[in-house]
Parts: C-alpha cells; structure tokens; sequence
C-alpha cells in the first residue's frame, strides 16, 4: 500500500488524476513500473488531497517476487496528471521503499534448522547419521585392499526416500549419474571420486589423525545467528536481532552541582552530556553544566540569558537548544565552540514542561503547557531552513509529562499526565503527518525518563499518581509489540532525564520522593545487558528468482523427504508460534459517528502485515471494489447504506476480520432549522444564492471573485472592499438559540478580519490579536450595546489551509467547534438582540474585514447537536 497526498497552490486536490508510478534503484535504472510503456498511467481517485494505492495491484503490473531480493534500496517516482494540458509532472523527492527480509530461526536462535534445496554436491557430513559416518571412517583407515562396501541396507528409510523419489539427476555428478544408467543390480561402493570437496577433506582430516574444525558460527546458507557483540563472516549484514535483554547494572558517577528536577533539559553534544534548567524545589535555574565522560567530571558553563523551568532541550546542527519554560515562549541556543548562548526564533506562544526531540533536521516539540496553564495538544516543528515554527497534527491526546523516542521512523509520545497519570503510547509519522496508538505501558508514568538501545525503546520512573513515585523500568519489543520488565533505578525518578552516550545509558537528576530532590548520576552498560542476545545476519549478494533459497547447518540423518519436496516450504511447515508474526494484524478497529442522511462519512482500519489485501463487508457480503483501507460513502442513504460493516485483511499466511460496525442513517435532515445557506457554487455572476429556500440572496460588492472551496465552489475576499450583502431578512434575525457555520481558509498576512454577521448583534471574526499571523483566534461577538467578546485563541489556524468553524449557542450557553472538535463552552447571561442591521459575509466594517477564502455558510435558528456539528464537518471532507 503506499499513500499520498496532492495540493495544488495550497489547495487540497478533489477528483480523478493520471498517476505514473516506477520504482529505481539508486542510479535511475527503473527496474517496475505500473505500465508497460513508459508515461503509462492509471486513474486514481483523490478525495480532500489524499490517495491510496496498491502497488502492483489495480491493474499495474505485479512487483516481480524478486525484486527487493535483487535490490536493497529502490526510490517510487510519482508522475501526476491532472489532465490540465501540462502533462505528467515529477511528484519530487522520490520515496525510498525498503523491504526487511524475515527469517525463521530456532527457539535458541541458532540457525533455522530448514533446507529449502539441495544442490550440486551439497549432501555434507555432518548430513549422514552415525552409522554411515562409520563406514566412511572405515573406508578411510581401513587396511583391507578392499575398502568396506556401504550398501542400500545401510541406509536409514528416509535417506533411502529421498534417493529414490526426491534427489533429481540435475543435483548428482556425472560418476553417479553413470552408475544410476547401469543395468546391473549390483550395489555399488560410494568412492572418493563420488563425494563433495567438503566431505573428501574431512576424510582427510580423520585419516590422517587430525581433529575436525567446526566453525562457529557456522557459515553456510543466507542466514545465521551470532552472538551479540561478535564479528560475523565476511559477506554477511545485520538486519535482526533476537533474544531477551537482561536486567541492567547501575553505577553511581559524578554528581550534578545542584538537586532539581531536569523535565526535558539533558542532551549529548560532542560526545559530552549538557544539563540545563531545572527547578530546585523553590526557583527556577538558568544553570547550564557540561559533563566529561572520560574525566567523570561536571564542569559550569555561562548561564542562560533567564531561569527556565519546566524546560524542553534539542540538538541541532551542532548547536543546543533550550526551549520555553514556565511562562516563557523565547529559545536560546548554546554554541560549544565559542560557549556563548544567543536568541534563537522564539515559540508562537507559552509552552512548558512539553518535550523536544530532533529528527531529519528539524526539532519537534509536543505537549506541554500554554500561558493560562491549560495542557496542550500541539505539536510543533522548528525547520532552520525558514528560521519558522509551523504547527503539525495535533497528538490525539492532550498531555504534559510526556517523553520522546525515535524508533522504527515514528516519533513516539509515552506517558505524561492528561488530567492524570496515563500509561498512553502514541506515535507520529512524519511523512503522513498522522498519529497511532500503540501498545500501552504496563504502568502510567508521568515525567519519566526514555531511550532507545538496540532497537527497543526504555521507560523507566515518573509517578504512578500524586505519591507513587517510580523506579521500576519496563522494555517495549517491537517485535512482539508488547512491554515488559527490565529491573529498576537505584532510586526512584521523578521528572529526572536520560541520554545515552558511548553504549552507556545516563539517568540524572530529578525527584525520589515529596520535596526530596536528588543530585545523583548514575549509567548502566547497554552492552553487558545483551549477554544471550543473538544478531540474524542474512547474506549479501543477489538470489535467483524464485523463491529465496535458505540452506542451514542440518542435524545427524535429518535429512527428509518432507523437508526438500517440491523444492518449497509451505504455509502449513511453518509453526504457529512464527505463523502468527507474518499473518495481518488489524491494529485500529473501524469506528463511524453518527450519519446523517444526504451527508458523506468514512471509516477506515490500521492493519500491519506485508503485502496486504483488503476488502470490504456489508451485512457479510462482499462490497465490489471496496479494497482500500477506508471506505467512504457519499450521500448517505437509509435504504442503501444502513448495515453492519467489516473489513478482511489477507495476505499469503492468513487473513483476520475486524470486528463489525453497525452503520445508522439518522434522517434528521440538516435541512432543519436552517434559515440562511449560501453555498458559493455559482462560480459566476453578482449573487450568491441563499439555498435554504428564505430567500437571503447576497449581492456580491466591491469586488470578491469566485474560487475553488472546500466543497464545491467559494468566495474569495482578497480585495480590501469584498463583501456580499444578504439584506436584513426576518429569518435572520436571530434570538435565543442559533447556529453559525462556515469554512474558511486565510490568505498569508492577512489583518484581522471580520468573517459574517451583523456587526452590532452577531457576528464571528478573526483576531489575530497581539500575535503575528498566523497564529490568530476565531471570536464572537454578541450583543448590541455593552457587548461582550468571547475569544478562542489556543486552537490557532495556519494560512492556506481550511478549517471548519462551528459557533453555537443555546440559552445560557455558547460553545465553538473547530474541524468538528468542541474547542471551547462557556456560559453566558444574554441572549442575541433584535437587529435591522444587514447580514455581511466577509466584512463587518472598514476594519474588521476578512482576507482569504470563505465557503458553505449556514445559519440555523436551533443549536445543532455534536453529531450533526460532526456531519457538516464531515461533508468537507
């Protein structure tokens, strides 16, 4: 499966498009492509931006079985065509698609007992059972003038299977071959002549007295397993590892200068390990102190420019940075060179006790702590190529305390605390820009410390709640998915930190009980704790195509009929316990909110597995050309739709079904109560229609031009005197109950802006504020005289991009919802005011003026429900 994601201009692509897709190795030599002519295309369907694609499914050409055997590395070019006249266009950087090979190895993880063929002169020694090994023996020493006959009777049954039913005469040498065409019946004695190299010099070797040399580990077939830490042969690459950590050993070092808690401020630069900030307890710290590994000494450097508590630290580009802190937004960068530190580019806003970590070159910070001491689910990205902050997707669950990792090309956000203690995992793809959930820590933990060392990931400490302080450690595999114990801290730590530098993990600082805060230091070997632990090497070089060959070091008289049949090994001589790891996974189960009639809905799943299938159920039933990961259904239908859905995940070793969600189609219209809809899909002329049958037309003035929307066409406010003019119609004047709706995407540098209403009754607009743009709120304003705003800035917009803004109110209580989210709810003692004023979409006065694009506005005179607030959301996408 492989994903993408178009716009055009800042403009999210809707529709069909040609799509060209090829994979090339490093030096542009195409080696798959979906066609088989050069430009070939196929026609994708592309909704809100995103597409999905089977590679080598939907009628492209099959990936050949072996193509990632013959190439490690290969990039996927994307050509697209949106049929505009231009043609196919380079969809730049190509991707790197990379294939892990899987082997199956013994419960001891030696090598995989399995022989998949046996070729030319391949029957070894160590093959034969002691019986035969006897004889050979004899033959060797023997004085006799006539060497000691090993007969057919000899030979165990299964020996005597595979001679007369399996070995083929392509594997047997021309001196057997002949013996094989004879017409006699006599048996004849196996000679030197007829035997392997191998097994002639182990003869050799026992003739002569000699002792046998046994390699270990052996080198023989495509993979093997070594011990941890040892050198395997030549020609062989690392690309598993398997066995169980044991517990690591703690030692003491170096204490640092003062007790505190350290939250996010322990980095390694140059191969030295800096600590910053902190909170002693009683006040914040702007001390910065370097420790020398080689000397265990700490040694003080310049201070910060301000005391930060609470703070986020990240390295990059050679330089350290520190980040926010309790009502802090500035960042201040170390350079080790001249030891000075100097302004870096500060926050959009507040951010404390949130957590960074650097990747591919740019810093992300996530969670944390705004001004108002409101936990936050932001994430930002600080790219030194614009010198900006820009936002990303919001981590689903709204935390502070949480910790960072990077493994498997995930950022991963484990524990913190959102409202309590949680044991939450959650991971962030960059390429996407989409979180997963993953499997949950077995204790919640709040502030405790993290690293990664040999592919698994480390939480250890934090607090369990308000008193539990924590020194246990637990261990995340990803290979069984699944965490559990790895002994514990000398001390209990809290909102302490943790790097690993030279194979060695540091944990320091931090809390081990109330009020009790430690200045302790102590590392552990990562080394010594992977005692038993085996590295899978596979073999370099190409394999013929077909089926991978797998030769391994087999036991006295194994050798079976059973074992080399058909020259495979199939789904059923594989066990259950390896079975399960290449079977599909389903890791997010579908879900649906409520749908309405008219209205457009998805759901999707999450499986892991390779090379997946999909297909979709209804009622049971196989939904024809459903074979994506998300269904989408568009104009939501009781007779049609309503029914219980499932999807089936497939590959070659099995397939697993999701559980079944039951899909019910409210015919609650959201026709309802709608006084005012002004669609902007004229794409022309000096109205916009009001849909809603009240007859609010609006006349278009001073200059908005129609555009592209979110759904259909839209209304563009670039000109500082756009606005459309809906008249003062009875409908909209409304009074204790209403509902406001709209899609709105703003222009780059756009002022504040009024967004529709009537300026002196009702109204929503955008208040960049004290905050340079973008970084601005959506506001309402209620009331004629003595009016009182009510403000939303914490869920802040970026420019070009749309977003849904939903304001409701009902009685004595209003709330917003942005992109179907309930962002805000507050009570009020008022009501909206009878007005004459004129309904304005996209200025409200000379000031308060909206630049940028407005689409689909409704005006209802009920408050809509959360679920119907979900549906308008739902039909932008």
């Amino acid at each position: 499966p492989y994903s993408g994601k178009i716009d055009i201009r800042g403009v999210n692509y809707f529709g069909e498009a040609q799509f060209a897709f090829s994979l090339q190795d490093g030096n542009g030599t195409t080696h798959w492509r979906n066609g088989n002519q050069p430009k070939e295309t196929i026609k994708v369907t592309i909704r809100n931006g995103r597409y999905s694609v089977l590679l080598g499914g939907q009628g492209m050409n099959s990936l050949p079985p072996e193509l990632f055997l013959n190439h490690d590395k290969l990039y996927l070019k994307v050509e697209f065509d949106n049929e505009d006249g231009k043609g196919l266009r380079h969809l730049a950087p190509d991707q790197l698609i990379t294939a892990t090979p899987r082997a199956l190895v013994a419960e001891l993880a030696k090598v995989a007992q399995v022989a998949d063929k046996v070729g030319n002169g391949a029957i070894t020694r160590n093959m034969l059972n002691q019986e035969v090994l006897s004889q050979l023996d004899a033959n060797a020493t023997s004085s006799s003038s006539t060497p000691i006959t090993i007969t057919r009777s000899m030979l165990p049954a299964d020996v005597l299977s595979d001679l007369n039913r399996t070995i083929s005469k392509s594997m047997l040498g021309s001196d057997v071959l002949a013996d094989l065409n004879k017409s006699t019946t006599t048996a004849f004695p196996i000679t030197l002549s007829m035997l392997a190299p191998e097994v002639t010099a182990k003869l050799d070797q026992n003739g002569s007295g000699g002792n046998t040399t046994v390699v270990n580990p052996p080198v023989v077939g495509s993979t093997l397993a070594v011990p941890h830490g040892q050198n395997a042969p030549s020609g062989y690459s690392l690309y598993h590892q398997v066995g169980q950590p044991k517990e690591l050993v703690w030692e003491e070092k170096a204490s640092v200068s003062v007790a505190r808690y350290a939250y996010d401020g322990v980095e390694v630069l140059g191969g030295k390990i800096y600590f910053v900030g902190g909170k002693d307890g009683s006040s914040a710290k702007n001390i910065a102190e370097r420790y020398d590994p080689s000397t265990n000494t700490w040694e003080t450097l310049n201070s910060m420019s301000v005391a930060r508590h609470g703070v986020a630290c990240a390295v990059l580009n050679g330089k350290l940075y520190a980040i926010g802190g309790v009502g802090l937004s500035s960042v201040e960068v170390f350079d080790p060179l001249n030891g000075n530190w100097s302004a870096g580019v500060a926050l959009p806003s507040v951010v404390y006790s949130g957590t960074a970590i650097t990747v591919n070159d740019k810093i992300y910070l996530i969670g944390g702590y705004n001004a108002s001491q409101q936990r936050i689910n932001q994430v930002l990205c600080f790219d030194p190529s614009t010198s900006q902050w820009s936002t990303k997707a919001n981590i689903p669950t709204t935390r502070d305390g949480v910790k960072l990792a990077w493994l498997e090309n995930r950022i991963w956000a484990i524990g913190g605390n959102d409202g309590s203690n949680t044991n939450k995992v959650e991971t962030y793809d960059l390429v996407t820009d989409t979180w997963q959930a993953e499997a949950s820590l077995t204790t919640a933990r709040n502030f405790a410390v993290v690293w990664v060392a040999n592919d698994r990931i480390y939480v250890g400490g934090g607090k369990k709640n308000s008193s539990s302080y924590l020194n246990s450690i637990e261990v995340y595999d990803p290979i069984t998915k699944q965490w559990s114990s790895a002994g514990n801290f000398p001390e209990n730590k809290f909102a302490a930190d943790a790097v690993v530098l030279n194979d060695k993990a540091y944990v320091i600082a931090g809390e081990r009980s109330s009020s009790t805060l430690s200045n302790k230091v102590f590392t552990a070997d990562l080394n010594a704790s992977m005692v038993g632990v085996y590295d899978l090497y596979r073999k370099d070089g190409n394999i013929s195509a077909g089926t991978p060959v797998v030769q391994a070091e087999v036991a006295d008289g194994s050798v079976t009929a059973s074992k080399i049949a058909n020259k495979t090994i199939g789904k059923d001589q594989i066990s259950d316990s390896i079975l399960k790891y290449l079977k599909p996974e389903i890791t997010v189960q579908p879900q649906v909110n409520a749908v309405y009639a008219d209205s457009n809905f998805s759901f999707s799943i999450t499986a892991e597995g390779k090379f997946l299938t999909y297909q979709w159920k209804k009622d049971g039933i196989n939904l024809a050309g459903e074979t994506n990961a998300t269904l989408t259904i568009t104009d939501a239908d009781t007779t049609q739709h309503e029914g219980n859905y499932s999807m089936v995940v497939s590959n070659d070793f099995g397939s697993v079904e999701s559980g079944v969600v039951e899909v019910l189609i409210n015919n609650t219209t959201l026709m309802n109560g709608l006084v005012g809809w002004w669609k902007f899909d004229e794409t022309n002329g000096t109205v916009a229609y009001d849909s809603s049958g009240n007859g609010n037309d609006g006349n278009l003035t001073g200059g908005p031009t129609w555009a592209t929307g979110k759904i259909g066409g839209a209304l563009s406010f670039a000109n500082a005197n756009a606005f459309v003019n809906c008249g003062k119609g009875e409908s909209l004047d409304l009074s204790g109950r209403a509902t406001i709706s709209s899609w709105i995407m703003a222009n780059t540098g756009a002022p504040n802006g009024g967004i529709l209403g009537k300026r002196d009754a009702y109204a929503i607009y955008w208040d960049a504020g004290y905050e340079s743009f973008p970084g601005a709120g959506v506001q309402s304003i209620i009331a004629s005289s003595n009016y009182v705003e009510w403000g939303h800035g914490a869920n802040t917009f970026t420019s070009n991009i749309w977003s849904h803004i939903l304001y409701l109110l009902e009685d004595s209580k209003e709330m917003f919802f942005i992109d179907g989210d309930l962002v805000k709810e507050s009570n009020i003692e008022r009501s909206i005011p009878s007005s004459n004023l004129n309904f304005i979409i996209g200025k409200l006065d000379s000031y308060e003026r909206f630049n940028g694009l407005i689409d689909d506005v409704r005006i209802y005179d009920r408050a809509l429900s959360a679920a119907e607030v979900q549906a308008l959301y739902n039909l932008g996408q």
